[in-house]
């Protein structure tokens, strides 16, 4: 049974996330991109909204943003917004323990 709109759902460990690594999780069909950055971690959808580049496996900057690997378009991690005529989903993410939640 996919997880209702606004439930928690456990996604991976921090185990599983170093300090500046990345991870990809698949929640009911959607890929979403995992990234740490410092203490912080960050969850947006894994798709460039421009051409479907997978931006998990994309640059991290300073922002803290991801850039494009395929076109280098960038998307700040906190809201999803670009530099160009685009924006991408994020998901908010919750830490308890050592245990990576988002919520759809």
């Amino acid at each position: 049974m996919p997880p209702d709109p606004g439930e928690w759902v456990p996604v991976a460990r921090l185990l599983d996330l170093e300090a500046r690594d990345r991870a990809l999780v698949r929640v009911n069909g959607t890929e979403i991109a995992l990234f740490r950055v410092g203490e912080r971690i960050y969850a947006i959808d894994n798709r460039c909204p421009h051409r479907s580049g997978p931006l998990v496996r994309g640059f991290l900057e300073d922002g803290p943003a991801i850039r494009c690997p395929m076109h280098g378009w960038r998307y700040d991690l906190r809201t999803g917004e670009s530099d160009r005529p685009a924006r991408t989903a994020v998901y908010p993410v919750r830490v308890e323990g050592d245990e990576i939640s988002v919520r759809l």
